[in-house]
């Protein structure tokens, strides 16, 4: 028996290397033949010397990051490559593209043929595992009916609230003209607000700097830059060392743990015999607290932690980076800082309602530019779930049907579609506001994605910076460049100017 052994053994691995081969050769077939009655044609392939791991795709990504110019790296690939090519990251084949109909088929007509997929829950999963932001299926549903509530018109309209922050904003900027670096004051300004939105009371980051600066503001920064490492490392995420990141996540864990033991008291409070009497002493009882009300829904601390931070970056850095961003064009464009003036004066100096911030139409082409020149996220990407059929980019025409195979990573980078000439005219680079004038919503701009898994806090976000655009106009007469270097890219979760937006507001 014992003598049989060796040639069972290579029965069995005989069968399984037959079996293993067979199932290619159906797999083969059967795409060969879906290939063939699609008309799918391969799309251009970006060279790369590492087939296996593409270890040089990730070197000069990692590189131009630091360097700066991964944007206009990037940009220059689909220039050269065509708007859909392949290449490689790690274990993933990799279609990246910019092709609008691709975009569309991804996020919207074939969203449930594809899922965030591995990469981005690797690179975030330490700081935000159990966030709306990486879920996916039956998870990213619950996450998503669980949250949407809590963006409702009653709440993202609080301008009453909106209004106090603008006070310490006002009151944080020189009134004698100097140099003032309104980045760093609108990121301290945006986590008050989204703090006070979160947990019913703010981190008061303006009126007392110390609350968030020094070491937490750079945990924020360094779990966001880590987390983009990560996913460029792609599987190799876990084995490179990471102390500074992993420091900077026990940093943020901590302090939304605090809040989320606060939440959970005030609901066992709240629950108690005497609960509504002593919960009413803790806040407002007709106010809404978003972290509160979660913990109606879930006793989880590590779900309630992490759908919390998640919020909490969005709420912070989106905003931020849209009115840093604005507010270093408007510097360098005197024309538009005026023609803005003119229509916020139809208010009369008084603040602004909700509807009235509506009607602002040349305040909200202002902001739909900016999103267009400087998208606050640089891209975004999907796994595929089955072997499926994206409607162009291939052949030499590029514009045949494209094969995706299953486990595919699809990557579009909204930079780069932003600035397609083909799609926004000669003038693509330039900032012009009255071209919204006339375009429709389409899939050309996505600043906020699209299809089901679209940005949930997205009116919050337009409100928000709204609301503040008027206030600082309403305030000042005038602005002035005080750095005359171009905008810079730095890229982690969000894209924002490396330099800040230094300038000088005159009353």
């Amino acid at each position: 028996m014992i003598g049989d052994a060796p040639s069972l053994i290579a029965s069995t691995l005989a069968v399984i290397v037959g079996f293993y081969i067979s199932r290619q050769l159906r797999i083969y077939t059967s795409r060969r033949k879906r290939i063939s009655e699609n008309g799918c044609e391969p799309p251009a392939k970006y060279p790369f010397w590492d087939p296996i791991f593409g270890l040089d795709v990730i070197y000069d990504a990692i590189r131009s990051v630091k360097r700066k110019t991964f944007l206009s790296e990037k940009q220059s690939h689909y220039e050269v490559y065509g708007n859909t090519h392949s290449s490689r990251l790690t274990t993933f084949p990799v279609i990246s593209t910019i092709e609008p109909d691709n975009i569309k088929a991804v996020l919207s007509t074939k969203f449930k043929d594809f899922e965030i997929g591995s990469p981005r829950r690797r690179a975030f999963s330490p700081i935000l595992a159990n966030s709306i932001l990486v879920a996916d299926g039956p998870e990213w549903e619950h996450s998503r009916a669980f949250l949407k509530p809590s963006f409702s018109r009653s709440q993202v309209g609080d301008l009453t609230t909106l209004e106090s922050h603008v006070q310490h904003l006002l009151k944080a900027i020189p009134r004698d003209g100097s140099t003032v670096d309104l980045a760093d004051l609108f990121f301290r300004y945006t986590a008050d607000v989204t703090t006070d939105f979160m947990f019913g009371e703010s981190i008061g980051s303006l009126p007392h700097p110390e609350e968030f600066g020094g070491d937490m503001a750079q945990a924020c920064r360094d779990v966001q830059l880590g987390a983009e490492r990560r996913f460029r490392l792609g599987v190799f995420a876990d084995m490179v060392p990471q102390p500074a990141f992993y420091r900077s996540v026990d940093k943020v864990h901590a302090y939304m743990d605090e809040h989320v033991e606060k939440a959970l008291q005030r609901r066992n409070l709240q629950e108690g015999a005497n609960g509504e009497e002593e919960g009413a002493k803790d806040n407002d009882p007709g106010r809404f607290v978003f972290s509160e009300e979660m913990a109606k829904l879930t006793s989880d601390r590590f779900v309630l932690r992490d759908q919390l931070g998640g919020i909490f970056f969005a709420g912070r850095d989106t905003t931020a980076t849209l009115l840093s961003n604005l507010f270093f064009v408007l510097a360098r464009e005197h024309r538009v800082w005026k023609h803005l003036r003119e229509e916020i004066a139809s208010l009369n100096g008084r603040l602004p309602t909700l509807d009235e911030l509506k009607q602002l139409k040349y305040l909200g082409y202002c902001l739909n530019e900016t999103l267009r020149l400087y998208p606050i996220v640089q891209g975004t990407s999907r796994v595929a779930l089955h072997d499926l059929i994206l409607p162009t980019g291939g052949g030499s025409s590029a514009t045949s049907p494209i094969f995706v195979a299953k486990g595919t990573l699809v990557v579009f980078h909204l930079f780069a579609l932003h600035k397609r000439k083909d799609l926004w005219g000669e003038d693509a680079e330039d900032f012009c506001p009255m071209r919204w004038e006339s375009e429709k919503a389409s899939w050309n701009f996505l600043p906020f994605g699209g299809g089901p898994r679209n940005c949930i806090g997205q009116r919050f976000a337009l409100t928000e910076a709204s609301y503040t655009v008027v206030r600082l106009l309403q305030t000042f007469e005038a602005i002035e460049m005080r750095d005359p270097r171009p905008w810079t890219e730095s890229i982690g979760a969000t894209c924002s100017n490396a330099n800040g937006v230094q300038v000088g507001l005159i009353i």
